[in-house]
């Protein structure tokens, strides 16, 4: 059997790209190659160990001890959004918070080396350029997507039952991997033009980490400046996920069309940005 050669669309950049249907039909043409190449790296992350993917499950679990003795037993700290929270109760809540957040900096931190890392791509083969954000985050969504199943089981073999809000957890997960193919397309579109954004990443990171909910509760915050928190879409998930996940809140009306509209219109924003740029990548290669 002949091998499979995955070949761009030739046709440049028009307002077709802008309708959510259509980006998803023109990605889905490319969703085997997507699927094999996301497979092959997770696999390879820990193909050379001896546990191999069973560390997605050993680290988390690890994590989740530490957070539960430092944070919990010997900090005592509290999100307090229930009066009768516990330490596993805060353990769970800064596990996931900082799950959420590591999934965004890792990519945010990935994503400038996603093209200028492939440039035999670029140059010599006729490739969807655009599949290769995706292939970076859906690898570690995985991870992301592992980490929350590990909260569900520790919280149901903790309290015997699941919050019926938990269904929106779905939700939200969907909206923060939009958000993450954004950055992911405009970060590594904007390193091929400005090499310089690599070093601009990690200070970014440091302050989206201060920004969002991750070691404290957002009540915490000062009136004053609590506007930059409740205008922060990221913040805005992590503290929904947690909410309908750990305390069995349900999620506004409101909350749920901001995170959404905002989720929809940066992932279509970066996916325009970088169909728009790509012609051009091999000329600074």
């Amino acid at each position: 059997m002949g091998k499979v050669i995955y070949v761009s669309d030739p046709e440049r950049f028009s307002f077709r790209h802008i309708n959510p249907w259509n980006i998803c039909a023109d990605l889905s043409k490319y969703r085997e190659l997507i699927t094999s190449m996301t497979i092959q790296n997770f696999r390879s992350t820990y193909q050379a160990s001896y546990l191999g993917i069973a560390w997605q499950v050993v680290l988390p679990l690890i994590m989740l001890s530490i957070f539960y003795f430092v944070f919990g037993v010997i900090l005592g700290g509290r999100f307090a959004p229930i009066a009768n929270e516990s330490r596993l109760d805060y353990a769970l809540a800064l596990f996931v918070g900082l799950g959420v957040f590591n999934f965004i900096a890792q990519n945010i931190g990935a994503a400038p080396s996603v093209i200028l890392a492939n440039a035999t791509y670029v140059k010599s083969l006729a490739f969807p350029l655009e599949v290769l954000p995706i292939i970076t985050v859906l690898t570690s969504y995985i991870t992301l997507l592992i980490n929350i199943g590990i909260t569900i089981v520790v919280f149901f073999l903790a309290k015997g039952m699941i919050h019926p809000s938990a269904i929106f957890t779905v939700f939200y997960l969907l909206c923060i991997l939009l958000v993450t193919l954004g950055i992911s397309w405009i970060f590594s579109m904007l390193s091929v033009f400005f090499r310089d954004i690599s070093a601009f990443v990690s200070p970014l990171t440091i302050i989206l980490m201060f920004m969002c909910p991750i070691f404290y509760p957002a009540s915490m915050v000062p009136k004053r400046i609590k506007w930059v928190i409740e205008a922060n879409p990221i913040a805005s998930i992590i503290e929904n996920i947690r909410a309908c996940l750990l305390y069995g809140v349900w999620p506004s009306i409101s909350s749920i069309i901001f995170v959404f509209t905002f989720s929809l219109l940066f992932a279509i924003t970066g996916y325009c940005l970088f169909m728009y740029s790509k012609s051009a990548f091999a000329d600074f290669m």
